[in-house]
């Protein structure tokens, strides 16, 4: 754990390496726009905090966090040279090497692999997959009690999941790369399945919306918000009492759901979390009788 800057209004002014290192859209005031919102005002649940960083790009948020007193950060991010430069721009800053790691490779393999923590950074990454409920079901399972987000939102009507290209928009031509950006609606549907709670940063009374490159969080078409995923964290033996009860009582697969929001009901736990919890033990159960007996 490092200590804070003092000066928050320009924090990547004193550490601009990482507007150098920068892939996507390097521009000075965004970056500390964002980090105003993602770290500086979500302070009091970091400091201290174990801290996984999804798509952690070339270290800026990871280092930020470290900054902003976290007790050790640990990236995932699938591009080689920027975990290169990521290690790179923490060793240019003098960051102590037991404060932070690094994983290179997809979230979805290594999202449940890595050490647990208490608080999930998942930032620019949302709105570029299809899996929406997997990634958030992953971080389910390695218990978090934050996470926070900043996405781009689609502006369809209702609770929807918007298909579009990456350069061409949407609808995608045939054969294009696909992304799928979230209604604001389908977003709070989704975090709110597990039981969660969620509070949204306000960028127009911030006024970091009158600085430079911020159309996208002025228009509302990209947001930021804090969730609370566990106010407390439930023991072992009650997530093996609950996943019992499932297997006990239902019939056969198909009739699983049904019994999951029953026995949700009694545990006073999410279905979706109960389903988590369900899914993690048929995998386990899985495994074991691959490896067989041992002796």
């Amino acid at each position: 754990m490092i200590d804070r800057p003092i000066d928050s209004t320009g924090f990547f002014d004193a550490f601009s390496k990482f507007v150098e290192t920068s892939q996507t859209g390097p521009w000075l005031e965004r970056l500390n726009a964002r980090y105003r919102a993602l770290v500086h005002s979500n302070h009091d649940i970091i400091r201290g905090a174990r801290v996984l960083d999804l798509a952690s790009h070339d270290g800026r948020f990871t280092f930020a966090a470290l900054r902003a007193g976290a007790r050790r950060v640990v990236g995932i991010e699938h591009d080689a040279q920027l975990i290169r430069t990521s290690y790179e721009n923490m060793e240019f800053y003098g960051v102590p090497r037991d404060a932070y790691d690094f994983v290179e490779g997809d979230v979805f393999d290594h999202i449940t692999e890595v050490e647990r923590c208490d608080v999930v950074f998942c930032f620019g990454i949302l709105y570029h997959i299809n899996h929406h409920m997997l990634l958030l079901s992953k971080i389910a399972a390695i218990e978090p009690l934050s996470l926070i987000i900043d996405s781009k939102l689609s502006g369809m009507d209702g609770a929807v999941i918007e298909v579009r290209s990456p350069v061409a928009g949407s609808p995608p031509p045939e054969g294009s790369e696909v992304e799928g950006h979230p209604t604001k609606a389908a977003l709070e549907a989704m975090l709110s399945s597990f039981g969660w709670t969620f509070e949204y940063f306000d960028w127009h009374a911030s006024g970091l919306t009158d600085l430079g490159h911020m159309n996208d969080y002025r228009a509302g078409t990209r947001v930021s918000l804090v969730v609370t995923c566990n106010e407390e964290r439930y023991p072992r033996e009650v997530r093996e009492r609950a996943v019992r009860s499932v297997f006990a009582l239902q019939e056969n697969r198909r009739t699983q759901w049904f019994v999951i929001m029953d026995v949700a009901s009694q545990f006073e736990v999410s279905p979706q979390k109960l389903r988590v919890w369900v899914r993690e033990a048929e995998r386990a159960a899985s495994r074991a009788r691959i490896a067989g007996p041992r002796g």
